[in-house]
């Protein structure tokens, strides 16, 4: 299939005057002080890749007629794992101690101070493991000095410094920049540097209201001639929207980090879980292909869902088996949910989920939702309790009574507003356990349920409200990969899919059978109070 030429090499030929001298002279910083800093390359000098050195070459050695550099602004669109944060990285070493700008402030911005220290960090790691480099600079833990120039990171426009006299703005992941207005403060904090530099690193965003699509925009029309800005320099990689996004022929050509950064194997296979999960395509397309504007897909396939077994759950054989618990306490328009989560002997799960939400809020509730609570609540699916707030005496009743017929290993619960309810239930007698509503956090419950749901094990007793709230589901992706559930439209809820997770996350951490004398749930076994695995604090 057709894709962009992304091969084609830069030209010099439309420099005034070009250097090469300053050209080689950045390039040969870049592979002989700067390392890769993770993955299997970790500890190999920065070899550039093809693009990279004509891009260097050109920021670095088209020059104006009065010496200074023609480039102003760098646009740079790469997907996932296409290693520009490296490359961003080694450029900003080199504005910090090579490039001749006195006094010269460079900074590192990013849509959050996680994504902003991700490049930072790589730029001090390279610093520390260079002998020469770790001898020249001071290092502090956010920032890196170098005689009278400094390189710093900021990830908010509180962070910016008035009068600031900014040289150098490398801005990392712009697609998950909220606003504008860091950008444009720092970009203000520019005008008084004879020749500053602008470089954006980013992959394909999902809106096309943002920020980022708006230089998105900008840099296509430049790169495509239908803008002449002498200033700009475009570089793009991405497959076209109508390509065919299951041929390894495009991925290659729209992803330049395969083979490099990231192993095609690894492209193929969430290329097969995004055949599995087609709320999984629009991801894998604006991750991989970095095609734009892909929006919000829905995350689960409910063909798979439906397929999964349906028939009512039989309670009285599932008594006295272990199980985990999945809380998610209420706002004043979600519904509460608690979800018990058994493990079965084919490495499927069943889950027997309950809806609790106030009985005076229905009416309103179905106006607003559109969705018949009502119908819900007399088929014995919805709990609805006294008045117009949520009852947590009904739901630690209803956790007391399921705990007499099953055994409740753990239960898992948001902390949001649950420290009352929950301190009740530590006096019970309950492991209790805190789970982050993180994306990492969430990532691999969420994996696993997209499996069960490829082989058909989820039993699920045919419950519309929990359907609805899975139907309801899109996936939100960080720029690792992780994934967590979240809704498209205030009006929708996932509360019990949310809870199943919960569960679910527990089920996968704990071992396989009980190990004989552990207490029953409702025993000795006073709440631990520790998280999953890259939960924050």
């Amino acid at each position: 299939m057709e894709c962009p030429d992304n091969d084609a090499a830069f030209s010099s030929s439309g420099c005034s005057l070009f250097s090469d001298a300053e050209a080689d002279q950045a390039t040969f910083f870049f592979e002989e002080f700067c390392r890769h800093i993770k993955g299997p390359l970790a500890g190999e000098p920065f070899r550039l890749a093809s693009w990279q050195r004509e891009l260097a070459r050109n920021v670095f050695g088209c020059k104006r007629p009065d010496g200074r550099r023609r480039y102003r602004y760098v646009w740079v669109e790469v997907p996932r794992k296409g290693g520009k944060s490296t490359f961003a990285a080694a450029i900003g070493l080199y504005m910090l101690m090579v490039d001749p700008e006195p006094g010269a402030e460079i900074i590192i911005a990013a849509g959050n101070a996680e994504h902003a220290g991700i490049c930072f960090n790589i730029a001090r790691e390279m610093v520390l493991r260079d002998p020469d480099l770790a001898t020249a600079c001071t290092v502090y833990r956010n920032r890196l000095v170098y005689k009278d120039a400094h390189l710093r990171v900021i990830a908010s426009r509180q962070d910016t410094v008035h009068g600031g006299n900014t040289s150098c703005l490398l801005f990392d992941d712009v697609y998950l920049q909220p606003s504008r207005e860091l950008h444009d403060k720092l970009i203000s904090s520019m005008a008084a540097r004879a020749q500053p530099l602008t470089l954006y690193f980013t992959a394909a965003g999902a809106e096309r209201t943002s920020l980022a699509w708006e230089l998105h925009d900008y840099a296509t029309h430049i790169d495509a001639g239908d803008v002449d800005d002498p200033s700009w320099l475009v570089k793009i990689f991405g497959a076209r929207p109508d390509a065919d996004w299951s041929d390894p022929a495009v991925w290659r050509a729209a992803h330049p980090g395969i083979g490099v950064s990231v192993a095609e194997e690894f492209i193929a296979e969430e290329y097969r879980r995004a055949q599995q999960t087609p709320g999984f395509v629009g991801t894998f397309r604006q991750l991989y292909l970095n095609i734009w504007g892909q929006g919000r897909a829905r995350w689960l396939n409910m063909q798979h869902w439906d397929g999964c077994d349906d028939r009512p759950i039989d309670l009285a054989a599932l008594a006295g088996r272990d199980c985990f618990a999945g809380l998610d306490l209420s706002t004043t328009t979600d519904l509460t949910a608690l979800v018990l989560l058994f493990r079965d002997p084919d490495d499927g799960y069943t889950v027997v989920p309950f809806a609790f939400c106030p009985a005076e809020t229905i009416r309103e509730r179905q106006r607003r939702d559109r969705v018949d609570y009502r119908a819900w609540q007399e088929q014995g699916f919805l709990i609805a309790t006294e008045g117009n707030t949520v009852d947590h005496r009904a739901i630690r009743a209803t956790i007391l009574q399921l705990a007499r017929t099953f055994r409740l290993r753990e239960l898992a619960y948001d902390r949001w507003n649950s420290s009352m309810l929950i301190s009740h239930l530590i006096s019970d007698g309950f492991s209790c356990v805190p789970v982050a509503q993180s994306n990492p956090a969430m990532n691999g419950p969420a994996r696993e349920l997209e499996r069960i749901l490829a082989e058909g094990k989820l039993r699920h007793g045919g419950n519309p409200m929990l359907r609805w709230c899975a139907g309801n589901a899109i996936a939100h992706v960080d720029p690792s990969g992780d994934i967590r559930p979240s809704k498209s439209k205030s009006i929708e809820r996932i509360d019990l899919l949310v809870a199943m997770l919960m569960a679910l996350s527990r089920q996968m951490l704990a071992p396989r059978r009980r190990s004989p004398g552990a207490p029953p749930s409702g025993g000795t076994d006073r709440c631990r109070l520790t998280s999953l695995p890259g939960r924050t604090a």
